[in-house]
């Protein structure tokens, strides 16, 4: 009796766990199956032959703009003209943006005592 009993549980476990990993599974490859058909809807919507040139153009555009934006900023070594004027549209713009001045909580209370901020 007490052996039929722990077989019994032995089984409903065993039985649950199969249960839980198979259906798990089952989960998983339907996830999978939407990813790869969805995939491949998307896959052929953009390789349909009506949308291969507006790709092209778009490829092309977004390229175009990116290399254009590369070469269009100059650097500037010395942005005085010959005669020791500024040059007009040229500025000497640093790569890393300035942080302001570190304070601390106590210089927070009274800031006439930051010899950073009596420059």
């Amino acid at each position: 009796m007490l052996m039929n009993f722990i077989y019994g549980v032995l089984e409903a476990i065993s039985n649950a766990i199969y249960t839980t990993v198979a259906t798990v599974w089952q989960i998983e490859q339907a996830v999978i199956n939407l990813m790869m058909s969805t995939f491949l809807f998307i896959l052929g919507l953009a390789c349909h032959p009506i949308m291969v040139i507006p790709m092209l153009l778009g490829c092309y555009y977004v390229l175009r703009n990116f290399w254009y934006r590369r070469g269009k900023s100059p650097r500037v070594e010395h942005p005085v003209d010959i005669d020791g004027e500024p040059r007009a549209g040229l500025r000497n713009m640093p790569r890393t943006p300035r942080l302001p001045t570190y304070r601390s909580f106590g210089n927070l209370s009274n800031p006439g005592n930051d010899p950073q901020m009596n420059n």
